[in-house]
């Protein structure tokens, strides 16, 4: 298992994003009675928070396999790095876009010249840039 993060982290993180828009994370009896519905594979509610929450630490490969089916990532997610970084960043994407100011913005984006969208890009790319760096120096942005 990584050092980075456990099998339990990564489950967690899955169950607290990868949900539809309008409604809050699954219950862990919603989990283990989808997982059962999709894969046939059966876990109770309580095994599921068990996992979630580290007080199993080694959950059988089909228990694995299951979770990944759910939520729709790779078994690799739970064990390597770069996968779960990867997904990671997906589904943060995913979240940003459910955000309706984010998506209002993409929206207005599109409606611009190719020209104007890369002024758009770079300005961003600036802001970026520059919160990284006052988050670096310990500064923030005051919020608006």
């Amino acid at each position: 298992m990584s050092e980075e993060r456990s099998f339990a982290e990564r489950l967690a993180q899955l169950i607290a994003t990868v949900h539809p828009p309008d409604r809050k994370p699954y219950s862990y009896r919603e989990i283990a009675h989808g997982v059962a519905e999709q894969t046939g594979v059966t876990m109770s509610a309580t095994h599921v928070q068990q996992l979630a929450v580290g007080a199993r630490k080694d959950p059988k490969r089909s228990h694995i396999q299951a979770l990944a089916q759910f939520f729709g990532v790779p078994v690799t997610y739970f064990f390597d790095d770069d996968v779960a970084g990867e997904v990671d960043k997906q589904v943060e994407d995913v979240v940003a876009w459910r955000d309706s100011e984010a998506r209002n913005l993409a929206q207005r984006a599109m409606q611009l010249s190719a020209r104007d969208r890369e002024t758009v890009t770079a300005l961003l790319d600036q802001l970026s840039s520059y919160d990284d760096t006052r988050r670096r120096d310990g500064r923030r942005r005051k919020p608006e």
